[in-house]
């Protein structure tokens, strides 16, 4: 093999190191943003949950 080749291996594999070091910061960085939209979902349903309980003690009473 020549030297040549060889250098151009050494140089694709570190261009895929790099990029394969990139996605796994953006993966984090999703999975980070995925966990947060979780969490806002939990609140939201739970708060929901609340209001419907609080309708239908209002209109129990209403009726």
């Amino acid at each position: 093999m020549s030297v040549e080749l060889i250098i151009r291996l050494e140089e694709l594999v570190d261009r895929l190191l790099s990029d394969r070091a990139e996605l796994l910061r953006k993966n984090q960085s999703l999975v980070a943003e995925r966990d947060r939209l979780a969490a806002d979902r939990g609140r939201v349903h739970a708060e929901l949950g609340e209001l419907l309980a609080k309708l239908d003690r209002l209109e129990g009473r209403g009726a």
